[in-house]
């Protein structure tokens, strides 16, 4: 698409068939941008006795920035699909996006992003995520979700400044690079269960059966919910980040899992920070989680940077040193807030 044009293109597919996008080009795709979400909809004003699923309709509200018209997106597909090898530059919000669908996300490179790079948003994703490059250039609001969580009933998420952001801890998240800028956060989790618990994953090839047709709240009650935990379908292992951010690796809401001692694994991460100021890893309303390995490096003389971060929560513990050797040159201060 033109940057000048006024109708960006946006690829999108849902529904059934097959899609896979290999080794492609997607520049100045995508329509949806980080302001507020403000939708158009619709109506029947029709009051006629037309066949089933024919209606007369009108635009009952016009809005200003309709949600889900991003770079390239995989809206509730009802088949595994490939993203793989693609680069994905300049989108007004959000780069790669499965949405409540298995997409197997691999070896893509996505620059520029003013929203999240790739973006897991509905929290029923269980495609990997690996080896993946993502870029950021500054944009996004720069703020955290909470912000527009209420308001949004956890829709409008992922607008600060992310490289990858997820909803959920089904998928695999493995061997991918950040480096540039990020308003927010080259990597972020938001794993609010008012907004998960009651969906249902879709009955898609590749999901792991113990999956299929759950929500959240039934794993629970299934015998899930003292151990279910990042690593029990999932990981989150050799992810690395390179830049200017005020977090590395932002954690919300996630649950505590009573039979688990080390909670939420994260493997290996490292992280080098450019900044003067900010936070490596940074937990909100969460409570136990291990961080094995890996390190958390400042470079900036003088910098003010905290290594670790607990916010907001009851007996927080969040393991670092205690697995693994931990590097954290050049850090100002190692714990802070209800670490």
């Amino acid at each position: 698409t033109s940057p000048t044009s006024a109708d960006r293109g946006h690829i999108m597919h849902t529904g059934s068939g097959s899609f896979d996008f290999k080794n492609a080009r997607i520049q100045d795709f995508g329509r949806t941008t980080t302001n507020a979400i403000d939708n158009t909809f619709i109506e029947d004003v029709s009051g006629l006795n037309f066949a089933d699923d024919l209606a007369q309709m009108t635009v009952s509200k016009q809005g200003t920035n309709q949600i889900g018209r991003y770079a390239l997106h995989a809206h509730f597909s009802l088949v595994e699909s490939v993203f793989y090898g693609n680069a994905v530059l300049y989108s007004p919000r959000n780069g790669l996006v499965p949405h409540n669908s298995r997409v197997l996300v691999e070896d893509n490179i996505v620059v520029g992003a003013n929203g999240s790079g790739i973006f897991l948003e509905g929290g029923l994703e269980t495609g990997s995520v690996l080896n993946n490059f993502v870029i950021g250039s500054g944009g996004g609001t720069r703020g955290g979700d909470d912000g527009r969580f209420g308001s949004s009933k956890g829709t409008d998420m992922g607008h600060g400044g992310f490289g990858i952001w997820a909803r959920m801890i089904y998928s695999e998240i493995n061997n991918n690079r950040a480096e540039g800028f990020f308003g927010r956060s080259p990597f972020a989790l938001f794993v609010h269960p008012n907004f998960i618990g009651n969906l249902a994953i879709p009955d898609v090839l590749g999901t792991p059966q113990e999956l299929i047709g759950k929500t959240f709240h039934q794993l629970h009650n299934d015998g899930y919910k003292d151990v279910l935990t990042l690593n029990t379908f999932g990981s989150f292992a050799s992810n690395s980040a390179y830049g200017t951010w005020p977090v590395g690796l932002d954690l919300s809401y996630f649950s505590k899992p009573a039979n688990v001692a080390a909670g939420h694994v994260f493997e290996d991460m490292n992280l080098v920070a450019l900044a003067k100021s900010g936070r490596g890893v940074s937990t909100t309303h969460s409570q136990l989680f291990t961080m094995r390995g890996g390190s958390i490096d400042a470079i900036y003389p003088g910098n003010t940077i905290t290594a670790v971060f607990c916010n907001n929560c009851n007996q927080c513990q969040l393991n670092w040193q205690e697995e693994g050797v931990v590097d954290t040159t050049g850090v100002a201060v190692l714990r802070g807030g209800n670490c």
